[in-house]
């Protein structure tokens, strides 16, 4: 004990039980450490909790007498004195804190782009309904979606016209290779256009099957995805299946979305043309605008009268469109003589 402690504790003074008695010197160690509490710790003088046991003892020997410890035996002080000593408080300490206090945990949580906030009184429940409330309503969109979309989309196909004749060969008759890729029309079209391809004359089937292939094979390697025209008419009438009667075709770039196109096999320049080439194309025509492929205000063009200054279809097929009852002959005096 040092000499300031040792000062205080020689002028510390107390009333035990009412009597006015001074206290021994070791009583007064003993009283004086009961009330020294480390400022840091807040805790009883070591040197009290080691040397003199503490308030959870049971007996505590003052002046030479055994006395019990605990509170309702603690001797009643009347009066204390304290001299030169910074580390004895009197009355109540009020120690300010400042903090946030909820009285119930707030817990959060973010599900799909969702923020959930809810108490530990039932964060489980809440948070359980959300996520069940988010994915019934992406299974029910998703569902939605699905039954729309196969209840309004139509799986396209190829049309089958139905012209049953030995002068008409489908696809399958000339055996031709699958399309790279096929586009459907949006039927029905307003226009029919007329070309040639410059070259395969023919008058014989198997020499025009053989002419077919070529000419897919030639389209193809243009990156056409397919024979261009959507149908095709040898020398002597036969009518062969090109793309098709609602497939997108490739003639005439800005016009393919909105037309129908034939074209005659051989140059026309010079090339004959037969009267059943021009009897089987009426049967066409009026075949599509019978399965609605047509509009019934349809109008017939040459090639060359859509883009001008070319030749196809041939002057020889030019001269003899005015039997198609739909043709317009505006622009035919563009078309080149070759």
């Amino acid at each position: 004990m040092d000499g300031a402690s040792r000062d205080s504790a020689d002028e510390l003074n107390c009333r035990v039980r009412g009597t006015k008695k001074p206290l021994s010197r070791r009583s007064e160690f003993i009283m004086a450490a009961m009330l020294w509490y480390d400022a840091d710790t807040n805790r009883m003088s070591p040197s009290y909790n080691r040397n003199y046991g503490s308030y959870t003892a049971e007996m505590v020997d003052l002046d030479d007498q055994p006395i019990v410890n605990g509170p309702p035996n603690m001797p009643t002080i009347n009066n204390l004195s304290v001299t030169r000593s910074s580390r004895v408080h009197f009355g109540p300490k009020i120690t300010n804190v400042n903090q946030t206090v909820h009285s119930t945990e707030v817990i959060k949580g973010r599900i799909l782009g969702l923020e959930l906030v809810s108490t530990n009184t039932a964060p489980r429940l809440r948070c359980t309904v959300a996520v069940f409330v988010c994915w019934a309503l992406l299974v029910a969109s998703a569902l939605a979606f699905c039954i729309l979309y196969f209840a309004l989309y139509k799986h396209q196909t190829l049309l089958d016209i139905g012209i049953k004749e030995p002068w008409y060969l489908r696809r399958d008759d000339w055996q031709a290779m699958p399309a790279y890729e096929i586009e459907f029309l949006q039927l029905p079209v307003q226009y029919v256009l007329i070309g040639h391809s410059a070259s395969n004359y023919c008058t014989e089937k198997y020499s025009c099957i053989q002419k077919m292939l070529d000419i897919q094979l030639d389209h193809l390697q243009r990156d056409f995805g397919d024979i261009g025209p959507n149908f095709l008419l040898s020398g002597n009438g036969l009518l062969f299946e090109g793309r098709g009667a609602n497939v997108i075709g490739a003639m005439v770039k800005s016009w393919n979305t909105k037309m129908i196109s034939v074209m005659f096999m051989g140059d026309y320049r010079k090339d004959p043309i037969s009267e059943a080439q021009f009897n089987h194309l009426n049967i066409l025509l009026d075949v599509l605008l019978e399965k609605n492929v047509l509009r019934s205000d349809y109008t017939i063009y040459g090639n060359c009268q859509v883009s001008t200054q070319t030749i196809s279809p041939g002057p020889n097929v030019m001269k003899n469109l005015h039997y198609l009852k739909h043709w317009n002959s505006s622009n035919s005096n563009l078309c080149l003589p070759g």
